[in-house]
């Protein structure tokens, strides 16, 4: 038997359980967001690095002087 309470149903099903009335670009965002939580969980060393990459090559060309 397979136990319902605890399978994992995917993203899009999900969504659209809880939001029916979601259009295209909340969708996207939806989904973007969905990828990244999902890749920092499987490798979070290369998520912080690519946070610290971005992080330093934004305020090196965003410096006020």
């Amino acid at each position: 038997m397979i136990d319902t309470a605890r399978a994992e149903w995917p993203a899009e099903m999900r969504r659209a359980a809880d939001h029916p009335d979601l259009g295209t670009i909340e969708t996207l965002a939806y989904d973007t967001m969905d990828s990244v939580r999902r890749y920092i969980r499987e490798q979070p060393e290369t998520a912080v690095l690519w946070a610290l990459g971005i992080g330093f090559v934004l305020g090196w060309r965003l410096k006020p002087w």
